[in-house]
């Protein structure tokens, strides 16, 4: 009996990669009300409800209005931030600063219909040097809200309420330095879009490896969702796939085993290959935790990193000096005060106003059994991470 996650993957596969659909079981009424919910989930209903109408699976299903306005709103979406991307791109050519669309602005143009691919903002690099005339020129012309700049970023809101993350850096949080080297060199890898004269793109190398490492970010955390694969799918479909010069990037960056896997995960899912060990639990890791992770599964990546579970307990005990400041800027001017302020943060976690929370943490970390903290301890080995 296939389950619900199982029909799910085969119905994305039929729209998206072209696979044939061959239900061993028939869609009730309940599998489409469960799949709405896992779909919403992974940011991929409106391809759900496209393979169902198509295949004529939603005929009398109370749920079918539901489903189709999931393809209205979503092709609104797409409508919304081609838009506004063609306006930001204006802004850039007309200020002569150079850019590159990221992400979803650009893979969705290998898709079937490029509504299918989704994103949750519009990703643009620029040189660090650009990136406040980039960000003024944007606001002033646009009439845009500047929400804030982060690490690696400044964050726009457009009128038509599109966030446009304009990124001076590729470098992901918790990246390693290897991974990190590897983005540093984006700019190298550009090469100018034709029609253009500021607007670039990244080269097939770059392109494909960029995508692997915000997987892989996004892993770490504890999600990643079903998305990333049917892009990997695609980009392999499209010739974007591994090529030796990935492979280059990808040994610099300590990438090739998570690589590896995800990529076999893909052809699992659409290709009909069979499952390994590796798969089945990174199967299982990215669908119980969704596009940006579930509490658990952060928590099985957290005791992952911190080499087990007393460990884990103890890294959100003691926190570095780096992370304490943020709770007590204080120590930026007088770091001398530092373990007062350790103590401090002890006895607000004992019985501070969230003391109820952290226990119930503490509760979800003991209900996972050993044997499944042994089990993604062998994924996160396995794939390199």
């Amino acid at each position: 009996m296939e389950n619900i996650s199982g029909k799910l993957i085969q119905l994305l596969g039929s729209e998206v990669c072209g696979g044939t659909l061959s239900l061993r079981s028939p869609i009730t009424r309940t599998d489409t009300a469960e799949m709405f919910s896992v779909s919403k989930i992974h940011d991929v209903t409106h391809i759900l409800a496209s393979s169902l109408i198509n295949n004529r699976l939603l005929d009398g299903d109370p749920l079918e209005n539901i489903y189709r306005e999931q393809i209205y709103l979503t092709m609104y979406r797409y409508e919304s931030q081609c838009y506004v991307l063609e306006k930001v791109s204006k802004v850039l050519e007309d200020e002569e600063i150079p850019y590159i669309p990221l992400k979803g602005a650009v893979i969705r143009e290998f898709y079937p219909q490029p509504w299918m691919r989704t994103g949750c903002d519009i990703d643009i690099l620029v040189h660090e040097d650009d990136v406040d005339n980039a960000s003024k020129a944007i606001i002033e012309t646009l009439g845009y809200e500047h929400k804030g700049k982060g690490k690696h970023d400044i964050q726009i809101l457009s009128t038509e309420n599109i966030y446009v993350e304009l990124h001076f850096s590729l470098l992901e949080e918790d990246a390693s330095p290897e991974m990190s080297k590897v983005l540093s060199d984006a700019w190298k890898h550009a090469r100018p879009v034709q029609g253009c004269k500021y607007r670039y793109e990244l080269d097939d190398a770059m392109f494909y490896f960029y995508h692997i490492a915000h997987m892989a970010k996004h892993f770490l955390r504890g999600g990643c969702g079903i998305r990333p694969f049917i892009d990997l799918w695609i980009m392999n479909e499209k010739g974007k796939g591994v090529t030796s010069e990935t492979e280059v990037l990808l040994k610099k960056a300590k990438l090739v085993d998570f690589a590896k896997y995800a990529e076999k995960l893909s052809r699992v899912w659409f290709s009909g290959e069979e499952h390994d060990k590796t798969t089945k639990l990174m199967e299982e890791f990215v669908l119980f935790g969704g596009c940006f992770g579930s509490k658990e599964t952060r928590m099985l990546s957290e005791q992952q990193k911190s080499g087990g579970r007393k460990k884990y307990i103890l890294s959100r005990i003691f926190v570095p000096y780096d992370e304490l400041k943020n709770y007590y800027p204080i120590i930026k001017k007088y770091k001398i005060l530092t373990p007062i302020c350790e103590i401090c943060r002890i006895f607000s976690l004992l019985f501070g106003k969230k003391k109820n929370f952290r226990k119930n943490h503490i509760k979800k970390l003991n209900s996972i059994s050993e044997k499944y903290l042994d089990d993604f301890s062998f994924l996160f080995e396995s794939v390199g991470l």
